[in-house]
């Protein structure tokens, strides 16, 4: 059975920017560690098996748009199934990761930084489980694409402090990059930004700014 056309885009084009994020991401994390290389020394057992697990959903995420674009949708159905396991990799070892840079560096805004994240995905993740069961795959695209999104302020974090700019200046950017990628990829396809799309950004931003009245109020 041949794929529609515009399924073949829809998926080739989320498939494309995971690999542009994991691209990006990799950049990130090797920058940092050759420009800092002092840091190397807290890359842990658990530390690597974090990175390793953020490598997985990335690729998984590009990975499961190429199967959904070839129109192999019981490999797709199977390996998304499996992505259960890993989330929960991720949730776990990121938030004991973020725990222990709190309490032994003495910085609790990277703990509430990255447990917003994680309040962000969570939601998320599984509205995209239940949007495929729905067969709103429009919307279960962009689910994935938003919360993947949410996680990736620790590689803005890697280039803002090898520029030797301010830690926060990595929030800053965070909502105006996840609003831009999600409104671009829905604006490509359906030539507007579906309602969707708007409610989970809604909820997105909501979050970052809860986390940054949170951190205003412990530290100022």
């Amino acid at each position: 059975m041949r794929a529609p056309e515009s399924h073949v885009r829809a998926n080739t084009l989320m498939g494309n920017i995971a690999l542009g994020l994991l691209g990006f991401t990799l950049f990130a994390f090797a920058l940092k560690a050759v420009a800092h290389p002092e840091v190397q020394a807290r890359y842990t057992p658990l530390v690597v098996f974090h990175a390793v697990s953020m490598i997985a959903w990335l690729g998984l995420l590009a990975s499961q748009s190429i199967l959904a674009a070839r129109f192999k949708l019981a490999a797709h159905r199977a390996t998304g199934r499996a992505s259960i396991a890993l989330v929960a990799a991720i949730l776990v070892s990121g938030s004991v990761i973020s725990w222990r840079i709190g309490q032994e560096l003495g910085r609790p805004e990277v703990t509430v930084v990255n447990l917003a994240a994680f309040v962000t995905f969570i939601p998320l993740y599984f509205a995209a489980l239940h949007f495929a069961r729905s067969r709103d795959i429009a919307a279960h695209r962009q689910a994935m694409l938003i919360a993947t999104l949410a996680l990736m302020t620790p590689a803005y974090a890697r280039v803002v402090q090898v520029l030797g700019l301010p830690d926060p200046v990595a929030i800053a950017v965070q909502p105006p990059i996840t609003i831009a990628i999600a409104c671009a990829y829905d604006w490509v396809l359906h030539g507007r930004v579906t309602r969707p799309v708007l409610a989970m950004l809604g909820f997105s931003v909501a979050v970052v700014l809860v986390m940054v009245g949170v951190l205003a109020v412990w530290f100022l």
